[in-house]
């Protein structure tokens, strides 16, 4: 079995196994106890889908970015000393892209075998995808540094094992959110939405406006 998932600080997603469902019927008695220690809980990430996955990720990452006030964004402060006073939303959105990133490559690196290690592998490729169709540009691009970080980049015979198609949805996505040009893909992408609603990723957004 797989270590607790680690998408925010005392924060769980809504889906478990059934047999951990059918103990939670409400939070009476003892369930208040399973309640409580419900972080701590273990569970296989296989067993919830990716577009859950994505959904709940999505659920989290909008009201942390719904509370960046765009004073926030045209001080540029998020990357001086004084973050936490001048961009202290930017900076708590910052954060979910890390907690998203780092509990991908620990659910990875701590697979038992091989085989399931891939599995989980190609499992985060999906869930990747389901960010792109949620537009959630934010969280794709957390999953995306994670897949190509040195730690699971570097397992080749784990990436020996994931399909051709899951191979040729990750350069895809890979080549959509490639630093490339300051983002240029991303941000034609982003164009392309007109006035469908998403969580942009805002390194590049930024960059480009600290450039114009």
């Amino acid at each position: 079995m797989y270590r607790r998932n680690g998408l925010s600080d005392g924060t769980s997603i809504h889906s478990v196994t059934s047999e951990a469902s059918s103990s939670s019927d409400s939070l009476d008695g003892h369930c208040v106890d399973y309640a409580k220690s419900y972080d701590a809980v273990v569970f296989d990430v296989l067993k919830v889908t990716p577009g859950e996955f994505a959904s709940q990720i999505t659920l989290m990452d909008a009201p942390v970015f719904k509370a960046i006030h765009p004073e926030e964004l045209a001080c540029c402060g998020w990357n001086g000393k004084e973050k936490h006073r001048m961009a202290p939303n930017i900076v708590a959105f910052t954060r979910r892209f890390n907690q998203v990133s780092f509990w991908l490559v620990r659910e990875i690196l701590t697979a038992q075998t091989m085989k399931i290690r891939a599995e989980i592998l190609s499992h985060f490729v999906k869930i990747a995808k389901k960010l792109l169709e949620l537009n959630n540009l934010h969280s794709l691009v957390s999953v995306v540094s994670a897949l190509t970080s040195a730690p699971i980049f570097r397992l080749s015979k784990t990436w020996a094992l994931i399909s051709r198609k899951d191979k040729g949805t990750f350069e895809k996505l890979n080549y959509l959110t490639s630093k490339e040009e300051n983002y240029t893909c991303m941000r034609e992408y982003i164009r392309s939405l007109k006035m469908v609603p998403c969580i942009p990723y805002l390194v590049a957004h930024c960059e480009k406006e600290g450039r114009g």
